[in-house]
């Protein structure tokens, strides 16, 4: 690499590679680094396609762009990986093996065994993992965190949520629906959120107790979960087919708390039959949650802050993922249950590493 190249210094961007030119890149993370100064020649823009990254590079003013992640044009001091799942691992490890620091969109890794891995190249690297769950930052979530942590209400009785919506997202790959093996399902999709706030909420990484998908051997898209923590007991549910009622309630002794999973500032206390609404803060839209997370790590790299948070704090989520994945059942089909091929679509599920 060419060390040619632009210098980072305080106020500017420094030098970074975004690796994957994908929905991610376009949606959340180059409108944000295009707000920095000299952005359009200190960042590269890297895809396998030669096409796509020269396409994002022409759309948003970028200099620099390649195909090879490993052969960039010139050294970078952060990297930016928003590539498909199966590859956040690989790609993430071989910048942190470098010392470089590393922001990775959600899911952080695949399987327990691959974030592991990530974990440690980041020790052994002395350099900063960070990912993409924002929603930690979502200033209701942090307050009910905070009720919960205080014991002002007891102890936690019983969580429930419930997160689906049908598929949506703008993949320019198509790979959540191509294989499961590159992404899984639903359940890693959205739980990569939905399970890390549980464990955060909790401040423990709950035993599974159940868990069921209609997987059948490929990406499931629907998933029923539950969980305990204690004397907790939580109920999960997960679809891609249709709405859900995408919410959350968390019995505790002395209240609850309820709220909606995309309302990031409000959500209610029901205490003695009296309805407490409260705004945690102030609105705004969800992708700047993702600006926010993003920014503060730019700041890491430029040495002016601290992670709010790091890929270890939501590690324990994806080793509960990957549990629920290798226990998860297929959903009971009486309607089926003389259907001879229903024995070797079973076996399948029961067998097969999802």
């Amino acid at each position: 690499m060419n060390r040619n190249s632009p210098q980072s210094k305080r106020g500017n961007i420094p030098r970074m590679a975004v690796i994957g030119c994908g929905a991610a890149a376009k949606e959340f993370c180059l409108p944000l680094l295009a707000k920095f100064p000299y952005f359009h020649r200190s960042v590269i823009a890297v895809d396998k396609t030669a096409s796509q990254a020269e396409s994002v590079a022409k759309e948003f003013g970028i200099e620099n762009h390649c195909t090879d992640y490993q052969r960039l044009p010139f050294e970078v001091d952060a990297a930016i990986v928003t590539t498909p799942h199966h590859l956040h691992a690989e790609q993430s490890i071989h910048f942190l093996n470098q010392g470089i620091p590393v922001f990775v969109e959600k899911p952080l890794g695949m399987s327990n065994a691959e974030v592991t891995q990530m974990l440690a190249a980041s020790v052994s690297g002395q350099t900063t993992l960070m990912v993409n769950n924002c929603r930690r930052l979502f200033p209701a979530y942090r307050r009910v965190q905070e009720l919960l942590s205080s014991g002002e209400f007891g102890r936690i009785e019983k969580i429930c949520i419930s997160d689906g919506s049908p598929f949506d997202w703008n993949s320019v790959s198509a790979f959540y629906l191509r294989n499961a093996q590159q992404a899984r399902g639903v359940f890693l999709d959205r739980g990569a959120h939905t399970v890390d706030v549980v464990c955060w909420w909790l401040s423990d990484r709950p035993s599974v107790l159940d868990a069921r998908s209609d997987a059948m051997g490929g990406a499931e898209a629907l998933m029923k979960v539950q969980l305990e923590s204690g004397k907790t007991s939580v109920q999960l549910v997960f679809s891609r087919f249709y709405k859900l009622e995408n919410c959350y309630t968390i019995d505790c002794e002395k209240a609850q708390i309820r709220g909606r999973l995309f309302q990031s500032t409000r959500f209610d206390v029901v205490r003695n039959g009296q309805v407490e609404s409260i705004e945690a803060g102030k609105p705004v839209m969800y992708h700047e949650y993702a600006w926010q997370l993003l920014e503060n790590f730019v700041q890491v790299v430029q040495g002016i802050a601290s992670p709010v948070f790091t890929a270890a704090d939501v590690a324990p989520s994806i080793g509960l993922i990957d549990e629920l994945y290798q226990r998860a059942l297929p959903f009971d089909l009486p309607w089926y249950e003389n259907d001879p091929n229903l024995v070797r679509l079973r076996s399948q599920v029961t067998t097969q590493n999802l």
